[in-house]
């Protein structure tokens, strides 16, 4: 029986990998040019940079709820704002800080797109662009749910500290090392990643048990269109504090990927919907749970369709894994395109549908108000006697106001953001839940929580940003029943406060004008009944983040 299980889950794989094949065939359009497609991670103060120029209205391509974008794409902004910038009678100040720091962190990008080179590129290595050294002191009760290996089961990596890749620390300080380097061969292949180390260096013996890797992918660009495999990360959406459907508080899962590098229209009079980008990508989960290594599949697609509207699709469906893999070929590309929903005898699924929106008030000083609404599972609206089902059991919401422009020079911003997420969010009635290595995939919150945050920001100068993050969250003990905690527990109340400093990236003339950059938080919480108990705990933290990009650049082959 063990050998036929075997040869099935392999016929299996082998089928999944000949659909990804046929995938990889259908969207890659003949392509006569192709770029490196490298992506920026997640942490990258690049990201702020970008939304500070969106945020003054220099950004008008810049679609930012489908993340990573690659260096390329990161470049095409920066020029265009640039471009945008030097029409202006008014200069902005902070503006040109923010292209200046893109220039100096992009530079062979930003020549490729000045120069109409960013096709047809020599081979090139880049062994080390960039290296973070981080020294965290953490204190305080960790929040988690532990169920057993057919629930939900989580626990922050450190309190504080969400959508960090799961880089778990102890109690008391911390020590933390990322690099980054990237490589392109031919023209069109890329090779990037990430690694770290994390953790108490005292309490480790062993460098190598510390050791990780967080992000590493090699990447086909085929005309506009990337496709990547390797250690996947993803934040999807428009939470600023919580991403309901995908987000970075776990660590990057083993996926093959497709996104457009650059944002582009769809044909005929689709293009009316007005720029848009995607991704899409299957991946498999952790062994850990009942139904051992799960596939994970999902798509996402946000369009521009005014330049004050923005809105988006995305979809995931978590399916198969040992034991709930009965199902045929055709039945495996029912699940992986969310057309089936599977069977609970033998291969139950468990699918996410969100919808998001944002709306900018030019006449507000560029005010946005967003919202998002994210479905977990299927019901049946008519009962078991009629098979209809609808992809809207158990939504979570979030929603906010953001006002990037206080004052008019556009140095002072004001957040107002509502989470809340229902008691089934994340949960299934087995292994199909929304977690990887004990770490929550979507919003850190967990299910049945609520979170308002209210935080305003002011560049001391054009370099530095401080920003004051007040916030309140609660837990219910209702979630009890969906996760298997035991009956009786007490809802959770955390009150908090939290300071973030950005110092956008500056040349060190005595390290031959290489680039310095800094970034710090330290927060406080007083949680009570931490974990649905009678505990209370204090939690605190304190980052402190300095990262170093030598001036040297990368080796190129021509």
């Amino acid at each position: 029986m063990a050998l036929v299980s075997t040869t099935r889950s392999a016929h299996r794989t082998n089928f999944a990998l000949m659909l990804a094949a046929l995938a990889i065939a259908w969207f890659a359009r003949p392509a006569f040019a192709s770029t490196y497609a490298a992506y920026v991670p997640l942490d990258s103060s690049i990201y702020d940079e970008l939304d500070t120029l969106n945020d003054l209205g220099f950004a008008d391509s810049y679609i930012s709820e489908i993340q990573p974008i690659t260096r390329v794409e990161a470049a095409r902004i920066a020029v265009e704002a640039e471009s945008k910038l030097s029409e202006m009678q008014d200069q902005s100040e902070l503006a040109r800080s923010c292209i200046n720091a893109l220039r100096l962190q992009l530079p062979d990008e930003v020549q490729w797109i000045e120069q109409d080179h960013e096709d047809n590129l020599p081979t090139m290595v880049h062994p080390v662009e960039r290296v973070e050294g981080q020294y965290v002191m953490s204190q305080g009760k960790r929040e988690s749910v532990e169920t057993g290996p057919s629930g939900l089961n989580y626990q922050e990596g450190t309190p504080l500290l969400p959508n960090n890749d799961n880089l778990a620390t102890s109690q008391g300080s911390n020590e933390v090392l990322r690099w980054s380097g990237w490589t392109g061969i031919g023209g069109f292949v890329t090779g990037y990643g990430e690694g770290a180390l994390a953790g108490p260096l005292s309490d480790s013996p062993s460098q190598a048990s510390r050791a990780q890797l967080l992000t590493g992918a090699v990447v086909v660009s085929l005309g506009n269109t990337a496709i990547s495999f390797g250690q996947e990360e993803m934040s999807w959406g428009l939470g600023h504090y919580n991403q309901l459907s995908q987000s970075n508080n776990a660590a990057p899962f083993p996926a093959l990927r497709i996104q457009n590098i650059h944002p582009g229209h769809l044909p005929g009079i689709l293009r009316y919907l007005g720029l848009y980008r995607y991704q899409a990508f299957l991946g498999q989960l952790n062994a850990d749970r009942t139904f051992a290594r799960p596939w994970l599949s999902g798509q996402v697609i946000t369009f521009k369709t005014l330049p004050y509207l923005e809105w988006g699709l995305d979809h995931t469906i978590m399916f198969g894994g040992s034991g709930n893999d009965n199902y045929s070929p055709l039945g495996f590309v029912g699940d992986l395109t969310g057309l089936s929903t599977g069977n609970s005898a033998g291969a139950n699924t468990n699918t996410r549908f969100g919808v998001f929106a944002k709306v900018r008030i030019p006449q507000l000083r560029n005010t946005q108000i967003y919202g998002e609404e994210l479905a977990e599972d299927f019901f049946l609206p008519f009962g078991k006697s009629i098979d209809f089902k609808l992809p809207f059991k158990g939504p979570s919401y979030v929603a906010g106001i953001y006002v990037p422009q206080v004052t008019l020079d556009g140095r002072t911003t004001a957040r107002f953001e509502y989470t809340l997420t229902d008691k089934e969010y994340s949960v299934h009635n087995d292994s199909l839940y929304w977690s990887y290595e004990n770490a929550l995939m979507g919003s850190s919150l967990g299910p049945g929580a609520w979170q308002v945050d209210f935080e305003i920001d002011r560049w001391l100068n054009f370099q530095s940003r401080i920003g004051v993050d007040a916030f309140y969250t609660r837990r219910a003990a209702d979630i009890a029943a969906a996760t298997f905690v035991p009956l009786g527990r007490n809802t959770e109340t955390g009150y908090g406060v939290a300071f973030d400093l950005l110092h956008l990236p500056l040349e060190i003339s005595p390290l031959a004008n290489s680039l310095g950059e800094m970034k710090a938080r330290a927060g406080i919480e007083y949680v009570s009944d931490i974990n649905y108990s009678t505990d209370s705990s204090l939690r605190a933290l304190l980052q402190l983040s300095f990262a170093f990009t030598p001036s040297w650049g990368g080796l190129v082959w021509r």
